[in-house]
């Protein structure tokens, strides 16, 4: 539960974010009318995200697309997740700019550049969403499921609320990184099971039979009661709370050294 707990928040908050930002420059460049197309692409990207997380979670009961989408799903994690994490201060002006490009437009132009471009923004956080739930699916109870997916989206409503009332209080390049140091031990995981599903289906292209049985013996090192998984289980919490225990260290030193300066 604690995977898709985690995963929820942080794509929810990452969108909410999306969404704050596109919500606030349209206001401040009094372009009000283009929040109806704004508001139109969440939801019709909210409706793509969810018949997409659907699908994959019906071709997750094969054995061999469960591999398939656990490896696309881990190599598309960890790309977005890093270039997040690299591209983080540069997403409100890149956001700002294209904004621009479609509201200089006149009429049902810029309506159409706003509402295609918030699809795109939204689904892109979506599509993630569904492409790593639906590919857990197979393995995860479906009320450990709800259940973390339900505590996710009402934390970050909560947090969404406290971004409205004290935006400045909330350290977000902090949350970003403690997360994605999170989601890119994930797609590790991801990646290792997607490698040992298809192994075990000899499914892995061009090593023939024996090739898959080698791969297969190698991975059962690293399966899903071993001791790698534990390892894994472990660092999806222990990595994350050693940075934001030093990251909280550091802020600290640093500010008391302004103060005895």
């Amino acid at each position: 539960m604690l995977e898709i707990l985690i995963i929820t928040f942080r794509e929810g908050l990452e969108a909410f974010l999306i969404v704050a930002i596109m919500a606030a420059y349209l206001l401040k460049t009094d372009r009000r009318p283009l929040l109806k197309p704004l508001i139109a692409g969440i939801i019709t990207a909210l409706i793509i995200s969810a018949t997409t997380g659907w699908h994959v979670a019906e071709l997750a009961q094969s054995p061999i697309w469960e591999g398939i989408l656990a490896l696309a799903s881990g190599a598309l994690v960890a790309s977005f997740t890093a270039y997040m994490m690299i591209n983080a201060k540069n997403i409100r002006g890149d956001i700002h700019s294209k904004m621009e490009r479609h509201t200089v437009k006149t009429g049902m132009l810029a309506a159409f550049g706003v509402f295609i471009f918030t699809v795109l923004m939204i689904a892109r956080e979506g599509m993630e969403t569904a492409m790593m739930l639906g590919s857990l699916s197979a393995k995860t109870d479906a009320g450990q499921m709800w259940a973390g997916a339900v505590i996710g989206i009402v934390a970050v409503a909560i947090i969404g609320f406290f971004w409205v009332k004290q935006s400045d209080k909330i350290n977000l390049k902090l949350f970003m990184q403690v997360t994605g140091i999170f989601l890119i031990l994930f797609s590790l995981d991801l990646l290792v099971y997607g490698i040992h599903e298809l192994s075990e289906m000899y499914a892995i292209p061009f090593i023939g039979f024996e090739g898959n049985q080698v791969v297969h013996d190698a991975s059962e090192v690293v399966g899903e009661n071993s001791l790698f998984a534990k390892l894994i289980t472990y660092c999806l919490l222990i990595v994350p709370a050693a940075w934001l225990i030093l990251s909280y260290l550091d802020e600290k030193i640093a500010f008391d050294r302004k103060a005895y300066q």
